[in-house]
């Protein structure tokens, strides 16, 4: 039976500081079988950091490769590229093989000239399309028939996602894997569809769910009421252009 991987959005970033090994740490020891990791190039190095600045974080980035050599093949990576460019593309290409992870990397990106060109540097590097947060079923579903060659899934905002889009990924062999969910009502709707990964703040919460529904079925759910952590917010992607704690953005 498949199981619906649980990807720590920033790590465990309802509990500890997002994109830190504090984050990550906890995500793997909550059971998360991938870490979600935001890769930009500043001053010359590939670096785990989700805004322009740090000026929200207030401290150092962690460089990709040291990420990279702590965990190497003790988990798996959902990296997107936050300001794509040929350069930085060629750089996280040889950095993924050079620590030989290429089996254990998903590329995930908004632009699809990006996917494009990673695809043209690595064919064999799974890519992904993100949907922003504004996209309807409906588009969503033609996203997915228009989806470049090589592409092999979508990430779609998790209220744009109903059985509909999960039938027409499946039509094309492509996976879905919406953000960002914290919710644990919601999770459970994402299982039972039939989703193939969820981005979540709160991984001990998707692993508790993942865990206790069978993905495809039908039932009452068991998590009505229930509250996740305060910290993590729920289950949306409106506020994803604030720059603060809200922002659900992969």
């Amino acid at each position: 039976m498949p199981t619906v991987s649980v990807i720590a959005h920033r790590g465990a970033s309802a509990y500890a500081p997002e994109h830190s090994f504090e984050a990550y740490e906890l995500a793997l020891a909550m059971g998360a079988s991938a870490i979600e990791l935001d890769v930009r190039t500043i001053g010359g190095e590939l670096v785990v950091q989700h805004d322009r600045t740090r000026a929200r974080v207030a401290r150092e980035p962690l460089p990709l490769h040291d990420v990279l050599a702590r965990y190497g093949r003790a988990t798996r990576y959902w990296i997107e590229l936050k300001d794509p460019s040929a350069a930085g593309e060629t750089a996280l290409t040889r950095a993924i093989a050079r620590h030989r992870l290429r089996d254990r990397v998903t590329i995930q990106a908004f632009d699809r000239s990006s996917l494009r060109r990673i695809g043209r540097l690595d064919r064999e590097l799974p890519r992904v399309a993100l949907l922003r947060e504004s996209v309807p079923a409906a588009r969503v579903r033609r996203r997915i028939a228009l989806a470049g060659r090589g592409v092999r899934g979508v990430g779609p905002c998790v209220e744009a996602v109903d059985a509909r889009v999960v039938e027409a990924a499946r039509a094309r062999g492509m996976s879905v894997q919406p953000y960002t969910v914290n919710d644990p009502a919601e999770m459970e709707r994402l299982v039972r569809l039939g989703v193939d990964g969820i981005f979540t703040d709160v991984p001990d919460v998707l692993s508790d769910v993942v865990a206790s529904v069978r993905p495809g079925s039908s039932g009452t759910s068991r998590w009505c009421g229930c509250r996740p952590p305060a910290r993590a917010g729920g289950s949306a992607c409106r506020t994803a252009r604030t720059g603060g704690r809200s922002s659900r953005t992969p």
